[in-house]
This record gives C-alpha cells, sequence and structure tokens, in this order.
C-alpha cells in the first residue's frame, strides 16, 4: 500500500532524486517502523556464514550504508552495501540514472558516487542491524591503476572489523579502466 501512495510522487522526481529520497525514506522507517513479516525460514550455509533465506540486497542501492535499518525490515537475507571507496568521490557525471517505463527498469551509470569509508563505518556503526552485512569496496577513480590494491587495502583494513563479508568490486563498467583489475597478474 505504501507503495502505491510513494509511487507516483517518486516518479514525478528525476530519477536520482527519487533514489536519495526513497532512501531517505528507508532510513526514516529503519527508525519508526515495525518491521515486515519476516519471509520463511530456509536457511543456507555460504562459506561459513548461515544465511537466514535466500533473498539478499546486492550493494549499489546504499552505496553509504545510511538506510542498513529500513533495508532490514524488509526481510532480506542479508545486506550489501557499497560500493564505497577511501575517500568521496562524486562519481559519473549527471544525469547518470535513466527510467526505461515500458519494460518497467532502469539504467544506472552512477559510478562509484559515495562519501567515503569513513562516513559509511560510522551508519554501519549506528545501525541496529545483526543480520549478515556484506561490504563493497572500490578504488577511488583517480587512483591510478598501479595503486588500486592501496585502495582496496584501506577499505579492507576498516570494513572487515565490521563486515560478514567483503566484496572486492573490480567489474563496474561504470568506473574507467577497472575491469583492467581483472586480469591474472592484475589480480596476483
Amino acid at each position: 500500500m505504501l507503495y502505491e501512495i510513494a509511487r507516483p510522487i517518486l516518479f514525478s522526481l528525476e530519477p536520482e532524486t527519487a533514489h536519495e529520497t526513497a532512501l531517505a525514506g528507508l532510513n526514516a522507517a529503519g527508525r519508526l517502523l515495525p518491521a515486515a513479516r519476516p519471509l520463511p525460514a530456509r536457511p543456507v550455509d555460504v562459506m561459513g556464514l548461515t544465511f537466514p533465506n535466500r533473498i539478499g540486497l546486492a550493494a549499489g542501492l546504499d552505496k553509504n550504508g545510511e538506510a542498513i535499518d529500513g533495508l532490514a525490515r524488509m526481510g532480506f537475507g542479508f545486506i550489501e552495501i557499497g560500493t564505497i571507496t577511501p575517500r568521496p568521490q562524486p562519481g559519473n557525471p549527471k544525469p547518470r540514472m535513466f527510467r526505461l517505463p515500458e519494460v518497467k527498469g532502469i539504467i544506472n551509470r552512477m559510478g562509484f558516487n559515495n562519501h567515503g569509508i569513513d562516513a559509511l563505518i560510522g551508519h554501519v556503526q549506528n545501525a541496529k542491524f545483526k543480520g549478515i552485512l556484506g561490504i563493497n569496496i572500490g578504488k577511488n577513480a583517480d587512483t591510478p591503476m598501479d595503486r588500486a590494491a592501496d585502495d582496496y587495502l584501506i577499505g579492507l583494513d576498516k570494513a572487515y572489523p565490521l563486515a560478514s563479508y567483503i566484496t572486492i568490486n573490480i567489474s563496474s563498467p561504470n568506473t574507467k579502466n577497472l575491469r583492467q583489475l581483472q586480469g591474472e597478474s592484475e589480480l596476483d
């Protein structure tokens, strides 16, 4: 019901503004509303973690970890936040998010726009969520490729104590040259 009320308002906004507004609403919901009816418990064990169900939220929606508690109330078996970089960065130039109403889709070319790892860590520390939390880390766009490992190590060092798992993002098609890190020698 809430979606039917919010949808016309959100769709009257520019796509990225709608995204930011929805995250702010989820953040508020995390503090004010009761949790949704939980999904049936169908736990699955993966690499030493027991996920309460098989439905999770991938990185990209909540890059800065600002709506963890609101997202948790939706019943996800895990939440992955990020991609986050060591330093804040603006991401790709706007416009970078586009609606495809005919197929109920969206194109996201935002890049790694985020407030930096320290802001994300603050949000994680303030969240009440105690479930499985993944943190997706990346390199800053202005970090030279031969120094990429430095950025990933900064993210790993800061995120590791608070994360259930870490994802290292080397595949974003929206970040210049990032896919170069997929080569065997770069991964080593």
